[in-house]
């Protein structure tokens, strides 16, 4: 218990030192985020995995070109082959329940506008995304592996309402996992100039030829503070076993210009 506190002290003290130096030679616009997210579900077990993930966010911006750098935190309690976005990985029957927790996976984005017409406000991107397998095999919060995907999204701005339509392909780095096509859709909602609010629908193909498609609605506001601060939050509803059942987060951004 020491050790896991001293690494976690570790973790923060660093990432906060990444942060001061990453403003520090900013010269374009950047941001910064973070916040907390539990989710709770069976996943078609017959017991409950309960996720709390604490992601660090770094993005950078110009022009046309958006970066996005990840660096999660995870605490997983539940059966050690149910992992976070994909539910149950193997067909082996675990009822032992274990808490873990750690690094989970740093992923890294990038995307670029391809297309925008400004007279009907229309815009496609395309965005690329590597997952790097740093979240612990043998501790049920990744599958160790290097993951890749590609996706085009696609947004239309009509007045307060903006839908979009997102559609990718991801290749994963496990035998045991098959590559899929994902899909999203939604819409957000200007309220006035400080207040969003939104709803998501996404699908993905089944991982494994045991599991199941996911099938996951996320409903989500967010809220200007200042001109550098805003607030998002949001709650979870899955409707399959590769989904958790229910769950919720908050996350705070701070955006500058350098």
């Amino acid at each position: 218990m020491t050790k896991y506190k001293s690494n976690s002290r570790l973790i923060l003290i660093l990432l906060t030192i990444s942060f001061l130096s990453f403003n520090s030679f900013a010269s374009e616009k950047f941001s910064f985020s973070t916040g907390a997210t539990y989710i709770t579900g069976d996943y078609g077990s017959t017991e409950n995995t309960d996720i709390y993930f604490v992601p660090f966010t770094f993005k950078y911006k110009y022009d046309k070109l958006r970066l996005k750098l990840t660096i999660p935190y995870l605490e997983k309690t539940g059966p050690i082959n149910v992992i976070k976005d994909l539910g149950q990985v193997s067909q082996e029957v675990v009822t032992t329940k274990t808490t873990e927790s750690g690094l989970g996976d740093i992923s890294a984005a990038a995307q670029y506008n391809l297309y925008y017409n400004k007279e009907y406000k229309f815009l496609i991107n395309a965005e690329g995304t590597v997952n790097f397998g740093t979240a612990s095999e043998s501790k049920g919060l990744g599958t160790g592996k290097v993951d890749y995907s590609f996706k085009l999204n696609l947004f239309k701005v009509f007045d307060s309402f903006t839908p979009y339509s997102k559609v990718g392909y991801k290749v994963y780095g496990s035998p045991q996992l098959k590559n899929v096509i994902f899909t999203s859709a939604g819409v957000v909602y200007k309220l006035n100039s400080t207040v969003s609010t939104g709803v998501n629908y996404s699908w993905r193909e089944k991982v494994t030829d045991t599991g199941a498609e996911k099938h996951q609605l996320t409903g989500f506001s967010s809220q200007k503070i200042t001109k550098k601060w805003s607030i998002q939050e949001y709650i979870i509803k899955g409707f399959s076993r590769s989904t958790a059942d229910w769950g919720g987060g908050i996350s705070i951004s701070y955006g500058f210009i350098l």
